[in-house]
């Protein structure tokens, strides 16, 4: 557990009662809109803050979201937009505001010949809390171009901070 010193050198122990992740898909309902995903190694770090209207936590989540994109050499583009849940359970009364953003983390490349190229594009990241799930779900847009490669796409990296008030 996370102490706080304060000026008279007494400890208060701050709630940090909080469950490890579940990175199950069980909430997503209709994964056919947007694919879903589970993360892994995800670390949770919180502090004590004193934020805007009484938010006094601040969670600072990093981990991996499994995706799976690919292009063959005679595709030439493709957008999807993944789903996955991070950080803890908070109740809707504890939300306060996350924001994120991801980066590709493990790609392949097949060049066979040239001239050849391809662009990976993370077009957007929101976080916001999922009233399902009470969690704070991640929608990482990406785009996907190739000339003449196969290219796959298999993590996305992600950091989001979630502001609350415990």
């Amino acid at each position: 557990m996370a102490r706080l010193i304060h000026h008279n050198e007494s400890a208060r122990v701050i709630d940090s009662s909080f469950p490890v992740a579940d990175t199950s898909l069980q909430f997503f309902k209709d994964a056919t809109i947007m694919p879903a995903t589970n993360t892994i190694g995800e670390q949770v770090l919180e502090a004590v803050v004193t934020g805007p209207d009484g938010a006094n936590r601040l969670f600072t989540c990093t981990g991996i979201a499994n995706v799976q994109m690919s292009l063959t050499r005679t595709q030439e583009q493709t957008t999807e937009t993944w789903t996955f849940l991070v950080g803890p359970t908070l109740p809707r009364p504890q939300f306060y505001r996350a924001i994120g953003t991801a980066s590709v983390s493990l790609q392949t490349v097949d060049i066979q010949g040239a001239p050849a190229g391809f662009t990976v594009h993370v077009v957007s990241v929101e976080a916001d809390w999922d009233d399902e799930s009470e969690r704070v779900e991640v929608r990482v847009e990406v785009l996907l171009s190739s000339d003449m490669i196969g290219v796959n796409i298999n993590q996305l990296r992600y950091w989001v901070t979630i502001l609350a008030k415990i």
